[in-house]
């Protein structure tokens, strides 16, 4: 018996695209489609249509500097049963985006340890609750304001709190600022929202509309309680020994298969308990992350996370109807202006409360102002959906997309405000004061080289006094949470007042031979145990300042400068384990737009 195949919009001649769109598949195949009855043929038609419509997003969002998710959405609006027809809301599609949320929140978990806390623990502690608390509360209001029962506004309103993890760390990658206080702080409060995220999720699902909203509340809170402890004490007993033996293999695909396994029996486990199946993969990725085999786990699992999340996000646009968009075009634009000024507004009290400058709340406000991958989860669950109705559903479905798209723009003009700030309160004349008794690496130069450098003796503690003589370098590195000193360091007067007659190194950011030249007769006459540390770029500068006496690094290696940091921290005693686990964390926070990195340490607020 052939399937029924509901007619979508027609095109010449009265032909209905899904019609020619089975046709050309049929043409295409030819008899091996034919061997397929239709029921099998239309069994796979959706997944196959989805992953050509992912792989066009990927490819076009690219090329025109797009989110993929707002490309995944507009997309899924176009080939949905409200456009075109192409693709049907039935359980294999449901399926695969249930699937695409379950990787979502394994990845959230990878990034949730017991290392993460310990070394974000004021951000964690401090900066997220803050964040959340302020933002929640001012939504949840304005959910209130427009009719929604508290439980829904609660949700609402605390979704809105939470940002982009994906988009918010690919701009701080593009901008090499991933590892600086800025970076490192901004990565430890997306840690936080993803976590209250999943307590949000697990409240969310509990609401089935009957019973008080503080029996749902503690119900949730004692089930997401309970079960990330079973996950603590199974990463720690069961797991690490499990994968131990894995690795023994040395071979990739078997973590592969390990990770789509964890991830599918913890979420049927949990399902099978009366929790969430999205739950269960985010203890799933808590279960691998308190084990050294993270960072493959993740490395194996995320092309899956990626593809299956981005079915998510193309049937969440199929859910949509483009001509409800086009009518309400207005209620979206005011509902992305309230999203994005409100949440600026909202994350900037939140970081001045948390003890921020005004330059690093003004960044941390802008580059986090967005919706959130979370934000559509939420909205697209069946008792949300259904208390906002489709109109107002759509309308912050689009708003949320739409805001993804608007981050680059809005994070610019944010970059610019805090430099202006920062000039405004930046004092040149005064030297920065000698931070601890322990000799100080006294580091010239905010390049990315010296950036990074200053990032590793933060990491590790190493005290250092930081110098830079071009102006815009400084306001920018000022603005990005650098405690810096205005001044050039071929001034000797400088020089002694920063503290160089106490220093252990220099580690000169970028090389000026002919200063370093000049200077050198000096040093080694005043300070003969001085050593120095140069970024390099050829061979050539390399054996010309070997000459001089230095320790010259060629910076090839990627991130730009990382060649330069491991030599300060080789220089400073750090041990080679611990200089490994920097590094790793340093290419996994610098690899572009991967969700919720791991801060690299824990730092007051700029």
């Amino acid at each position: 018996m052939a399937a029924h195949v509901t007619p979508g919009p027609r095109i010449g001649n009265g032909v209905h695209i899904k019609t020619a769109y089975l046709g050309a598949i049929r043409a295409v195949f030819g008899a091996r489609l034919a061997d397929l009855s239709m029921n099998e043929a239309l069994a796979i038609l959706p997944a196959v249509t989805l992953l050509a419509v992912g792989l066009a997003c990927i490819l076009i969002a690219r090329a025109l500097r797009l989110s993929p998710i707002v490309a995944f959405i507009a997309a899924g609006v176009l080939i949905g049963p409200n456009a075109l027809g192409l693709a049907p809301l039935n359980a294999t599609t449901a399926l695969l985006a249930q699937l695409g949320v379950a990787f979502l929140l394994f990845e959230i978990g990878l990034g949730f340890s017991s290392r993460t806390i310990r070394e974000s623990g004021r951000d964690l502690v401090v900066l997220g609750p803050l964040q959340m608390l302020i933002c929640g509360a001012g939504f949840t209001l304005a959910a209130r304001f427009f009719g929604l029962d508290w439980p829904v506004a609660l949700v609402i309103g605390l979704g809105a709190g939470i940002s982009a993890t994906a988009v918010v760390t690919a701009t701080l990658a593009e901008r090499g600022i991933a590892t600086c206080p800025l970076g490192r702080s901004s990565t430890a409060l997306l840690v936080f929202q993803d976590v209250a995220g999943i307590f949000l999720l697990v409240f969310a699902v509990s609401l089935d509309g009957s019973g008080p909203l503080g029996l749902a509340l503690a119900e949730a809170a004692a089930k997401a309680f309970a079960a990330a402890l079973a996950a603590v004490l199974i990463g720690r007993f069961a797991a690490r020994p499990a994968l131990a033996l894995l690795a023994r293999t040395n071979m990739a695909e078997v973590f592969t298969a390990a990770a789509l396994l964890l991830v599918l029996a913890t979420a049927a486990a949990t399902g099978a308990l009366g929790l969430s199946l999205t739950l269960g993969a985010f203890l799933a990725g808590v279960i691998v992350a308190e084990t050294p085999y993270r960072t493959v786990v993740k490395t194996e699992a995320r092309p899956f996370g990626a593809l299956l999340l981005g079915f998510f996000f193309i049937t969440v646009g199929m859910g949509l109807d483009w001509r409800d968009i086009a009518a309400q075009a207005p209620w979206i634009a005011l509902a992305i202006a309230a999203l994005i000024l409100g949440k600026t507004i909202l994350t900037f009290i939140a970081a001045l409360a948390s003890g921020w400058s005004r330059p690093g709340a003004t960044q941390l406000a802008f580059v986090t102002a967005q919706g959130s991958e979370f934000g559509l989860v939420l909205l697209a669950l069946p008792g949300v959906a259904n208390a906002l109705g489709p109109q107002a559903a759509g309308v912050l479905v689009a708003a949320s997309a739409l805001s993804l798209a608007l981050t680059p723009a809005w994070t610019a003009l944010g970059m610019k405000l805090a430099r202006k700030l920062a000039q405004a309160k930046a004092a040149p004349s005064t030297p920065a004061a000698d931070p601890e008794a322990q000799r100080p690496i006294l580091v010239f130069a905010a390049t990315p080289a010296g950036r990074l450098a200053m990032d590793a003796l933060t990491r590790f503690k190493i005290p250092f006094v930081a110098i830079e003589f071009d102006a815009d370098r400084f306001l920018s590195a000022t603005a990005d949470g650098y405690d810096m000193t205005f001044g050039d360091p071929s001034d000797v007067r400088l020089m002694t007042a920063v503290g160089v007659t106490r220093a252990r190194a220099l580690a000169l950011g970028q090389s000026r031979y002919e200063i370093s030249k000049e200077i050198t007769p000096y040093i080694n006459a005043t300070y003969p145990d001085l050593q120095r540390i140069v970024a390099v770029r050829t061979p050539e500068e390399k054996a010309a300042h070997e000459e001089l006496g230095m320790i010259a690094v060629i910076t090839r290696g990627q991130p730009e400068g990382v060649d330069f940091a491991l030599a300060v921290l080789r220089f400073a005693g750090v041990e080679e384990a611990a200089i490994a686990r920097w590094l790793a964390d340093v290419h996994e926070a610098h690899a572009g737009a991967r969700p919720a990195p791991l801060p690299a340490t824990a730092d007051p607020a700029p």
